[in-house]
């Protein structure tokens, strides 16, 4: 689906992150991977080519806001085009209650969440206008339509960067880029087994246990989604397949959650 196509995946790690470079990846993109951990890049790329794939990484923080033009700029000397742009970068709050926190330290959530992904859009845009099109997909989380108690700052910078999806979407269509965010869940994975087994041993069971739990009270279809199936949400929306698609924010949590238009 994606043959000649070039990809920008950032936030790559071990989970997400690597699912979505390799689901761009087998369908024929070229990819730029983009993380601050070099040997996870290596690792990511070395499972690309093993695959056939092309793929090109350059350590990348997103907070820094002089980070963007410097990493699009070279992906564009690289591969001469642009043509999809993942924004996977994550920053997981502070957990404070809002009454607690310290609006001051926000910077760092909003810095990452919000404002890092907002750049990356800001130098990737006249790439994709010169090509004639493009599409940029918002790696969100439910945090932003499914509030949960200390997660004040973290479901404010995503909200915020769903409004930015809706709104962009609106302003670039002109320019044939498609804009949509995807509104993750709990996926299995290290985070999901780190502190499962942490209420597992507080509730007296294992984790085993708890999990199947879980699975079978909060999600409509009695299993959490794995990093694999939330990054095929992302290459449809990435590719021509999602062609009439733009400015959607998609749950895709296996029925964790239903709500109405966002």
């Amino acid at each position: 689906m994606l043959a000649g196509k070039i990809a920008i995946v950032s936030g790559v790690g071990t989970g997400l992150g690597r699912s979505i470079a390799l689901a761009l990846a087998r369908q024929g993109a070229g990819v730029a991977l983009a993380a601050r951990t070099e040997s996870i890049l290596e690792s990511v790329a070395s499972e690309v080519s093993e695959m056939g794939g092309e793929a090109w990484w350059q350590r990348f923080d997103i907070s820094d806001p002089n980070a963007a033009s410097s990493f699009v700029a070279a992906v564009n000397e690289r591969f001469g085009r642009i043509d999809i742009l993942i924004n996977n970068g994550h920053h997981k709050g502070d957990f404070l209650p809002l009454a607690q926190t310290d609006v001051s330290q926000w910077s760092d959530i909003f810095a990452v969440n919000t404002f890092g992904p907002m750049r990356l859009i800001q130098e990737v845009l006249p790439v994709m206008r010169r090509l004639g099109g493009g599409s940029i997909v918002n790696v969100n989380s439910g945090a932003a339509v499914n509030s949960n108690r200390g997660l004040g700052a973290y479901s404010a910078s995503k909200s915020g960067l769903a409004s930015l999806t809706r709104t962009l979407a609106l302003e670039v269509g002109v320019d044939s880029v498609r804009v949509n965010g995807v509104y993750v869940s709990s996926m299995v994975g290290d985070n999901v087994h780190s502190w499962g087994a942490e209420v597992a041993e507080s509730q007296g069971i294992t984790f085993e246990e708890w999990f199947e739990q879980k699975q079978r009270e909060e999600f409509a279809l009695q299993r959490m989604p794995t990093p694999d199936d939330i990054a095929d949400v992302v290459l449809f929306l990435a590719s021509d397949m999602a062609r009439s698609v733009t400015g959607q924010n998609i749950s895709a949590n296996n029925g964790q959650w239903v709500v109405g238009p966002q």
